[in-house]
């Protein structure tokens, strides 16, 4: 009997999302990276997590949007792996490898951002997303933009995997296109872009796990209609909060389309101590009977970055500079710290964190701290 299991990895990146996502067949291994972030590390986490695990080779690489906390170190991974990349996924940009005129038009821009800014985090992120878009133009036909009410991907070796991508819609599609052209000054790193982002479901053995990105609550709300008129449900197992567990693009009626009604639920998140994921958002997940799996803490938990201002006696001055020291420490607090996701051939699925520590928010909480007679 071929042994076959599906493993997806929620990586601890702080400010940033990144997934490792891997599939075994008997002794073949497949493996795909959806995002990446710097976590102001030399090497992307992403980057180190596939050299320990053997990978020589990406079925894919998959960027759900343009922002930095995304992208950040992607340029890496495209480099270390190179012609050994079969597919990259990603956002719709435009066409920029159909249409020339229009991918001049963006790098020009991008160019102007160079020579303007004296911020070094601009001035990375703009650089990074240049070294992305040279990678894709000479490997154009690899370059994959996606947008629809689904789309079916079929990376190598990931044949027993249904993947599609359920967001953006195809409207997004458009709105990129008018940007560029219109050269708007904030087309890189402006809000607006989480509503290109793409969300991916996974189903593998009767198990559904969905990979949020950046998704809104416009999109969802887009997504719904279409689900309403085709009957399609997209209710899952296992969530990657969108949004890093924005209160806004996550609010009841969204996670209630995210979920599945009952059974075992597990909502996974990325965290920084400090914005994400909204409070509300992991009450409401607990509400629902879902065991949320925050990769770091969150201030009702203990986090304490953002506290660290008003100390008594210290000069106001002091205590900012304190404060941002400590924000710029890449210290992250970490709580569950990287989730590991796995399902096996029979449907059988668990969700092991990195760090076993107590959650308050899940089933069964107050019995771990009732004393054993």
């Amino acid at each position: 009997m071929v042994f076959n299991l599906l493993e997806i990895r929620f990586l601890n990146v702080g400010h940033g999302s990144s997934a490792v996502i891997s599939f075994y067949s008997g002794n073949e291994a497949a493996h795909g990276v959806v995002d990446s972030a710097w976590n102001r590390a030399p090497v992307p986490k992403a980057l180190t997590v596939l050299q320990n695990l053997g990978a020589t080779k990406l079925s894919f690489v998959c960027l759900t949007h343009p922002h930095a906390d995304h992208y950040g170190g992607l340029s890496q991974i495209l480099q270390t792996f190179d012609q050994k990349i079969d597919q990259f996924y990603t956002c719709p940009m435009g066409d920029l490898f159909l249409n020339r005129p229009r991918l001049r038009k963006l790098a020009v821009y991008l160019k102007q951002v160079l020579a303007r800014t004296d911020s070094r985090s601009i001035r990375q992120s703009t650089q990074e997303f240049l070294q992305i878009l040279r990678w894709g133009d000479s490997n154009s036909s690899r370059w994959i933009e996606c947008a629809g009410e689904e789309n079916r991907l079929a990376p190598t070796g990931f044949s027993p995997v249904e993947i599609l991508s359920i967001l953006p819609p195809r409207f997004a599609k458009g709105n990129i296109i008018s940007r560029i052209e219109s050269e708007d000054p904030m087309i890189l790193g402006n809000i607006n872009e989480n509503d290109l982002s793409l969300c991916l479901r996974l189903t593998y053995a009767g198990t559904s796990i969905i990979i949020g990105g950046d998704a809104t609550k416009s999109n969802w709300d887009f997504r719904e209609r279409f689900e309403r008129n085709s009957g399609r449900d997209i209710a899952s197992q296992v969530v990657n909060i969108p949004h890093h567990g924005s209160k806004y693009d996550n609010p009841q009626p969204v996670l209630d389309r995210l979920f599945l009604k009952s059974g075992d639920r597990y909502g996974v998140t990325s965290a920084n101590g400090q914005s994400h994921p909204h409070p509300e958002t992991i009450f409401a997940i607990s509400q629902m009977g879902v065991d949320p799996y925050c990769t770091n803490l969150m201030p009702p938990c203990g986090a304490n970055v953002s506290k660290l201002a008003p100390i008594k006696g210290v000069d106001p001055s002091l205590a900012r500079l304190i404060r941002e020291s400590a924000e710029d420490s890449g210290e992250m607090q970490p709580c569950q710290g990287d989730i590991l996701v796995r399902v096996t051939a029979d449907g059988v699925l668990t969700v092991t964190p990195e760090f076993d520590a107590f959650c308050s928010y899940r089933r069964g909480a107050s019995a771990r701290l009732t004393p054993q007679s």
